[in-house]
């Protein structure tokens, strides 16, 4: 949290130079097939600064349970915003790159034990945004972790999501 904060304190001594505000809610689907919506997820940060359409701090929360099965991941990326295309309609493609915390558990009905995992590792996203206007946009992009596998009770070291969004500049 302290490394999101500094981050807020870097973005707000950009927002005096900025014309605008940039925030983009968002849900999210995975980590695993089957879990459906299972996420939210929210960027923050100052449009129309340092030659990019936008930059700012991206935080998301997925839990997904599957029967017995449960997984907690928590992002905390940095991202930026840069517009692709202006006409006939603006589009803007979003990278975002930081850090995931991890949280599982496991419960067995034979035999009957259970075991648990946390672990950190390394989070992108990417995003294609659609502006309808000059404030308003729609988002759909893809997460993809990595977290080393002994540190999780995925049986891989990767884990993807979808995620899709409103952008709004204000």
């Amino acid at each position: 949290m302290k490394k999101l904060a500094l981050i807020a304190l870097t973005l707000s001594s950009f927002a005096a130079n900025a014309a605008n505000i940039h925030i983009s809610p968002e849900i999210k689907m995975g980590p695993y097939v089957g879990s459906g919506i299972s996420g939210l997820g929210l960027q923050l940060g100052v449009a129309d600064v340092l030659g990019l359409d936008a930059l700012y701090v991206s935080y998301s929360h997925t839990e997904a349970e599957i029967l017995l099965d449960e997984d907690k991941l928590t992002t905390y990326r940095i991202g930026g915003q840069y517009q692709l295309v202006d006409n006939p309609m603006k589009m803007a493609l979003q990278l975002e790159a930081g850090v995931v915390h991890y949280e599982g558990h496991r419960d067995y009905i034979w035999p009957d034990k259970s075991r648990s995992a946390e672990g950190k590792g390394a989070s992108v996203s990417g995003s294609w945004v659609v502006f309808v206007n000059d404030n308003v946009g729609f988002r759909l992009g893809a997460d993809i972790n990595y977290i080393d596998q002994d540190k999780t009770l995925f049986g891989t070291n990767w884990s993807a999501m979808l995620s899709s969004g409103v952008v709004l500049h204000f």
